[in-house]
């Protein structure tokens, strides 16, 4: 959630607002037991039976461009990216109206908290990718799942590609560009292990269906009689000798 202030935003509002929310959250809940809360950089937490409400403190355009006090306030950096946020949610209400999408999205933070090389995927760019990949005509869900698997397989997040852009930033912003190059190679290979695994009748272990093995597929996996192996990463670190002869030259 995301909380916007006239003011430009110090750590007093934090607290400020920190206070209320819990009291009237607390108000509401059957049983205090496991409730807490905690101040952050960029807002606070709220934890109840074992659920937690991340909040972030935001202001108005127009004052993000005022000094801040590195004491008093809250990092410019931080305002600007729950105002991003804003922005975010925005665009997905008037643009995701396809049910297709929502459980695309679903699927993917589910990846997300479930198997490694989805880990460093944003939030957004999920949003975004989900969009993309039912974009163009009416698919059903499984049929957006493997194009978005495929897009994943074949690129669409490695440098160098047409990528996907950001439709709330100005300019041509790609989706992907907060990753390194090793978690957009990671990406791109451990989509192709999971397409060959549902090529192989693994959609219960790919899906995490209940009373499934538990895969991670970053080591090899045995499905139907045959055993998928990880695609192996194509990119490589340069060593810092290289990157001095990089820099010399």
């Amino acid at each position: 959630a995301v909380v916007s202030t006239q003011s430009t935003g110090t750590k007093e509002d934090t607290t400020k607002v920190m206070e209320v929310l819990t009291n009237k959250l607390n108000e509401q809940q059957a049983t205090k037991t496991g409730v807490s809360s905690a101040a952050t950089d960029s807002g606070f937490t709220y934890t109840c039976c074992g659920n937690t409400l991340r909040v972030f403190l935001t202001t108005l355009p127009s004052n993000t461009t005022e000094t801040i006090d590195k004491e008093k306030h809250i990092k410019l950096d931080h305002l600007k990216n729950s105002l991003a946020a804003i922005r975010h949610a925005r665009w997905f209400e008037e643009n995701a109206f396809q049910s297709s999408i929502r459980v695309m999205v679903r699927l993917l933070k589910d990846f997300k908290r479930r198997i490694p090389f989805f880990r460093n995927v944003n939030p957004w760019t999920i949003d975004l990718l989900a969009h993309h990949s039912a974009l163009g005509s009416n698919l059903s869900v499984p049929m957006v799942f493997r194009r978005c698997l495929q897009l994943l397989a074949a690129g669409i997040l490695l440098p160098g590609s047409a990528s996907i852009s950001d439709p709330c930033e100005p300019g041509f912003v790609k989706a992907h560009s907060f990753m390194s190059y090793e978690e957009q190679d990671e990406l791109a290979c451990g989509a192709q292990t999971l397409l060959r695994a549902l090529a192989n009748g693994g959609f219960k272990e790919v899906l995490g269906v209940k009373g499934a093995r538990v895969v991670t597929f970053d080591t090899p996996a045995m499905f139907n009689g045959v055993i998928v192996t990880p695609s192996k990463l194509a990119y490589e670190k340069p060593s810092e000798t290289e990157l001095m002869d990089t820099s010399g030259s």
